[in-house]
């Protein structure tokens, strides 16, 4: 069958796992979160074990994909707890910021596994990552962006 005609769904469940390089610097929550992720695989297995049905062996490979990525997750998992003083933006603060044209930011700063730019949860490793690091409020900093910097103001920083 064309490729074309097959959903992103079943591509996501053929072929070899991602290589994991390194530890995945992660937090408590994120460890919890794939702990009930892998349950719910796992459960999924002995649910479709022993069915003949194509869609059952579908989900099967599905779920037995899902739970060999949740444990190299799991087995690479470092949890980074927050260090230095609270009012200092490491692993894992909330830093609310104000950019020049008065616009309001919340980024929380979170390991790569767990970034979600959309959601406002940055990677500490990103270049705004870097940049918010050591922050505290009333710093500002410098955001290298593709249209160029932008200066945000650090109006707080809180442990998440």
């Amino acid at each position: 069958m064309s490729r074309a005609f097959v959903k992103e769904s079943d591509a996501e469940t053929e072929g070899l796992l991602p290589q994991i390089n390194g530890p995945l610097h992660v937090s408590a929550a994120t460890i919890a979160a794939w702990q009930e992720e892998l349950a719910a695989a796992d459960a999924d297995i002995a649910r479709l074990r022993g069915s003949d049905a194509p869609e059952d062996r579908q989900a099967m490979s599905s779920a037995k994909r899902r739970a060999d990525l949740l444990r190299a997750r799991l087995a690479a998992a470092v949890v980074v707890r927050p260090a230095g003083p609270a009012e200092e933006a490491g692993f894992g603060s909330v830093i609310v910021a104000e950019d020049e044209n008065g616009r309001q930011w919340t980024f929380t700063l979170v390991g790569g596994e767990e970034a979600d730019p959309a959601a406002g949860r940055i990677s500490w490793q990103s270049p705004l990552g870097e940049a918010l690091i050591g922050g505290r409020a009333g710093d500002v900093v410098d955001w290298p962006r593709r249209d160029g910097l932008l200066s945000l103001a650090i109006r707080s920083v809180s442990p998440n």
